[in-house]
């Protein structure tokens, strides 16, 4: 009786110590998943602490929140659209969901050159804005999420920013 006891609490606490391993798993994996999702949505690169974006492309920078629902909704619609215009915008997400994931979208934002706007907008989750050339807004919603409206700002920042390029060029030759 003694040593079936023995073997129950052995197999117990073996199970238990297993459940307890595959939750640490499941939870290292949701946040290389979250990682992962963050370096997706974000194109630019850090280097020496700042921001590079390529220049010649418009930003499009979302204010978003893990707990806002409006953010949830627009989710899925800015993902395709990030999908859709990789290669032709800068995306970049502004998370504001814990006080660490400010402190680093706030840095972000000022390698970007966009303290003032996170400043002045970070309490506005759900907020779409596309930057210009010297990050002059081109457009700016907040719970927006008419994918159509989304299209044609990224288009007319697209042509607006082709079109200063080819002025330049012309310049320049």
């Amino acid at each position: 009786m003694k040593i079936q006891l023995k073997r129950g609490a052995l197999i117990a606490g073996a199970l238990m110590a297993l459940f307890a391993l595959m939750a640490m798993k499941v939870a290292a994996q949701d946040k290389m998943q979250d990682k992962m999702m963050q370096d997706k949505m974000m194109d630019g690169q850090m280097m020496d602490g700042q921001m590079m974006m390529d220049k010649s492309k418009a930003t499009v920078a979302i204010i978003r929140a893990d707990w806002c629902e409006a953010c949830q909704k627009l989710e899925p619609v800015f993902n395709e659209l990030r999908s859709q215009y990789k290669d032709r915008l800068n995306f970049v997400v502004l998370d504001v969901t814990t006080d660490e994931k400010t402190a680093a979208s706030s840095k972000t934002a000022s390698g970007l050159g966009l303290s003032k706007f996170f400043a002045a907008n970070k309490k506005n989750t759900s907020t779409v804005v596309v930057f210009g050339e010297k990050n002059k807004i081109l457009f700016k919603t907040t719970h927006n999420y008419d994918r159509d409206k989304y299209v044609r700002a990224f288009d007319n920042a697209i042509a607006k920013m082709n079109s200063m390029m080819m002025m330049m060029m012309r310049k320049s030759g």
